[in-house]
């Protein structure tokens, strides 16, 4: 259900979750008051952007009366060619070098999600990343070339390059620094605005067990 999610998981603010009680009381309500008063068998509709959302309104609206939940599934048609855990992690770096408080906490869960080890979330929270032995050859490329492209882009030397089709194709090269790119602006978007993180993505950040955050961000 949670397929696809971790491309641009700023995106999921699109559809926040309600602040108050009211409209789902309303919403379950009415699938209560249309099952005493229908004959016909009640299917509620439910479009969730979590698993842990499918699973509680799903259940939600079953104590409520409805006989069937009817999933508004879909997938964004596409075919990444960088594994997702190197992405994650090159935006993790990008977000520490930037001091995205809101981005690491966004990423950092579905960073371990993707594969990368709780040591190696605390030496990117730690801002220790400089380890080679903390990393694969490949993590170790990727390392490098976020922080390169994330405080002097216009200044990626041609060795570091070179490295890099060694072990990436034109295509993944491409997309991975299309996807820091555009981390980087999502990093000073956010904190232009003071972007608040969300209160789902707290309480996933915390669970991971890593030093608070506001000691390693100026926050």
């Amino acid at each position: 259900f949670s397929q696809g999610t971790e491309a641009f998981a700023e995106a999921l603010t699109y559809l926040p979750e309600p602040e108050g009680d009211d409209e789902l009381d309303q919403h379950l309500q009415l699938v209560t008051d249309a099952k005493a008063k229908l004959d016909i068998p009640v299917i509620a509709s439910l479009n969730g952007t979590n698993i842990g959302g499918w699973v509680k309104y799903a259940r939600l609206l079953e104590g409520a009366g409805a006989d069937a939940v009817e999933l508004n599934l879909y997938t964004v048609a596409a075919d990444p060619s960088i594994d997702r855990k190197l992405t994650e992690l090159g935006i993790l770096v990008v977000s520490r070098v930037n001091a995205c408080r809101y981005c690491v906490q966004h990423h950092a869960p579905l960073a371990h999600g993707a594969g990368l080890k709780t040591a190696q979330l605390q030496a990117l929270q730690d801002e220790a990343w400089s380890n080679p032995k903390l990393w694969s050859q490949e993590e170790w490329l990727v390392v490098r070339y976020a922080q390169a492209l994330a405080e002097v882009p216009q200044r990626v030397d041609d060795p570091l390059f070179a490295e890099l089709k060694t072990l990436f194709s034109e295509r993944q090269i491409v997309d991975l620094t299309m996807r820091l790119a555009l981390c980087a602006a999502w990093n000073k978007f956010n904190d232009a605005l003071g972007l608040d993180t969300e209160t789902a993505f707290q309480h996933a950040f915390s669970e991971l067990g890593l030093a608070a955050e506001a000691e390693k961000i100026g926050v």
